[in-house]
């Protein structure tokens, strides 16, 4: 990583372009410059607007969260929110992400802690369907007609995908290769076989007694749809889309699997990456079946978490199919894998001043076998396959995966596989990969001194 001769200033807005060139909303490109304004206001305040990236330090940041502490809200000059100061850091936390994207030495984003406020008042209990309900929830629609196998569809890609109604609304025909499950896809494609109409919508309106096509459902059409078919089975409580998002959590937690503690996964401070998986026995677990508020929180900051710990690829590489363009939603996607237990994470920082990997970064005699990426993804390809082969380990250059194709293969004792990912990833990628692969580990490599480990 190099050293920036650019003010921390003059960066800000190179960061917000280079959020519009990765697609994000104009609402979030507003919403991180009004954030980060404030951060510059302090900086001018402090004295410290000539500060470089490198320059920044940690009694910086500790200084900034006091000052969020004690700043007032500008319409009704009450005190800041905990909520409101996270936003804030947040915003902060992004601007190092795009730091270490850009190979430019800086204070890591995971140095900087949030704080948590969980708000009692706003938690309200949780609707949650059993195994049987959500059983018979799905044989309840009549699939000898077109509606019924509508129904019986929707219901299905609810349960299946966890996706929010206005993203199910919005899903077209072409768009839903990969998203669902085997079982579903049965579903999907046998409504799909009653159609001839030239409608893209995946979920169409049915009119008058003879079915005639009419335009893409309406939110409020698929919320009236699950909600019927509730009061058909009996159900003792009125049911929503969004209860059915979290079925298929549900189902995981049944089989005995309990929601984690956002941040569960251990951080191990060390001087060199360890094979060996560090099991955290402190590890807490959440009673999942009390508040929905509850749940919700632990997936949003598990979110949050990888939002600002994993450098994702810009938008001109990405392959993302049509229908995951957010990577939002990808990321709910890996959160809930690691949320339910299914995925395991571990965080492995370097002790102060050193590597993660025998301080070769240091080292530029290295034999130039990789051939892709840029020069500092050259350098780390090269220089992590020699830390391996060092200690014995069989080394591939970019493996096959279930989709796509790793960075690195590690082969370690006893068939055990590490697939590794240097620098920015694909989401779709991983997520995809996380999901179908089994008995793997997955190594994120941000930087020369954090990396992170994905067991499955």
């Amino acid at each position: 990583m190099k050293k920036s001769s650019t003010l921390i200033i003059n960066h800000i807005p190179r960061f917000l372009d280079y959020c519009k060139k990765i697609g994000l909303t104009s609402k979030t490109q507003e919403t991180y410059e009004r954030l980060l304004n404030r951060f510059i206001l302090w900086l001018k305040k402090e004295n410290k607007n000539n500060l470089l990236p490198q320059d920044l330090t940690i009694d910086d940041i500790k200084a900034y969260k006091l000052h969020l502490t004690h700043s007032q809200n500008s319409k009704n000059h009450f005190p800041l929110k905990k909520k409101t100061q996270n936003y804030y850091l947040i915003a902060l936390r992004a601007l190092l992400s795009y730091f270490t994207l850009k190979d430019i030495v800086s204070i890591p984003a995971v140095k900087i802690s949030l704080l948590y406020d969980y708000d009692t008042k706003r938690e309200k209990t949780m609707k949650i369907l059993t195994l049987d309900q959500i059983k018979k929830l799905l044989l309840s629609p009549n699939t000898k007609t077109i509606i019924g196998l509508r129904d019986k569809a929707i219901l299905g890609t609810l349960i299946s995908t966890g996706l929010k109604v206005n993203q199910l609304r919005n899903l077209d025909r072409d768009q839903i290769e990969g998203i669902l499950s085997k079982e579903v896809s049965v579903l999907v494609d046998g409504y799909l076989k009653t159609r001839n109409d030239k409608n893209k919508a995946l979920f169409i309106n049915y009119k008058g007694p003879r079915n005639s096509i009419g335009g893409r459902l309406t939110n409020r059409s698929i919320e009236n749809i699950v909600k019927r078919y509730g009061e058909i089975i009996g159900l003792p409580f009125s049911i929503t889309p969004e209860i059915l998002r979290w079925a298929r959590v549900r189902a995981l937690l049944d089989a005995e699997i309990k929601i984690q503690e956002p941040h569960s996964h251990k951080i191990f401070i060390t001087e060199n990456y360890k094979c060996t998986i560090i099991q955290n026995k402190k590890r807490k677990n959440i009673q999942y079946s009390l508040f929905w508020h509850t749940v919700e929180n632990v997936i949003d900051k598990e979110i949050m978490w990888l939002k600002n710990n994993i450098p994702v690829l810009s938008e001109k590489y990405k392959e993302n199919p049509p229908f995951l363009k957010c990577d939002d939603c990808i990321l709910r996607k890996i959160a809930i894998l690691i949320v339910s237990g299914s995925v395991k994470v571990i965080e492995f920082q370097a002790e102060k001043g050193k590597d993660l990997w025998n301080n070769l970064t240091e080292n530029s005699n290295f034999t130039k076998i990789s051939k892709h990426g840029q020069e500092w993804h050259r350098k780390m390809m090269d220089m992590i396959s020699k830390y391996f082969k060092d200690q014995n380990y069989k080394v591939i250059f970019e493996p096959i995966l279930n989709y796509g194709r790793a960075d690195l293969g590690i082969y370690l004792k006893q068939n055990k596989v590490f697939y590794i990912e240097i620098g920015t990833v694909s989401l779709f990628k991983f997520w995809y990969n996380l999901s179908t692969m089994k008995n793997i580990t997955f190594l994120l490599i941000p930087s020369e001194n954090y990396a992170i480990e994905f067991k499955i």
